[in-house]
């Protein structure tokens, strides 16, 4: 993994992920179908995730997942039908408490990330986990779920 420095000089700036995630570990191999309708493939012990903001659906590796997210307690007052048939279905909401690296691509090209190839387009974000895992982001996606993270100065 690049330094936080060598992260910048490549154009990436540091996020933090401010919306809770809805996960489920599988037991069993699994594939999911993006938005892109591109599908990418789990093994066991990988977590399904859906956002409850936007219904998206993606993949994150056990080791991964369990590193970077942690659990959230919800109140059922809160929770929508939405979020109440997630429940149902044994998915449970975590927030993700690592910094993800990003930048936006100029060009399209395929991303390899943990999980199979996901094609990126121009103008979409390019994300780097704490592990120096890769996922593209769609630009629109990307802003309604990241934040900037403001970096301390160093003292001189």
């Amino acid at each position: 993994m690049l330094s936080p420095d060598q992260l910048m000089a490549r154009g990436f700036l540091p996020y933090r992920k401010k919306t809770i995630t809805y996960a489920k570990q599988m037991r069993t191999r699994f594939r999911v179908q993006m938005d892109n309708g591109e599908i990418i493939h789990g093994q066991p012990g990988d977590y399904a995730c859906v956002s409850h903001a936007d219904g998206g659906r993606w993949i994150v590796a056990r080791d991964v997942f369990e590193r970077t997210y942690a659990p959230v307690q919800r109140t059922a007052a809160s929770q929508d039908t939405f979020q109440k048939r997630l429940l149902h279905h044994g998915f449970r909401p975590f927030r993700k408490h690592q910094i993800t690296w990003a930048r936006r691509m100029r060009r399209p090209r395929v991303i390899h990330t943990l999980e199979g190839d996901v094609t990126a387009q121009a103008g979409d974000f390019l994300c780097i986990g704490s592990n120096g895992e890769l996922w593209p982001q769609k630009a629109e996606r990307f802003a309604a779920h990241y934040e900037p993270v403001e970096r301390q100065a160093r003292s001189q």
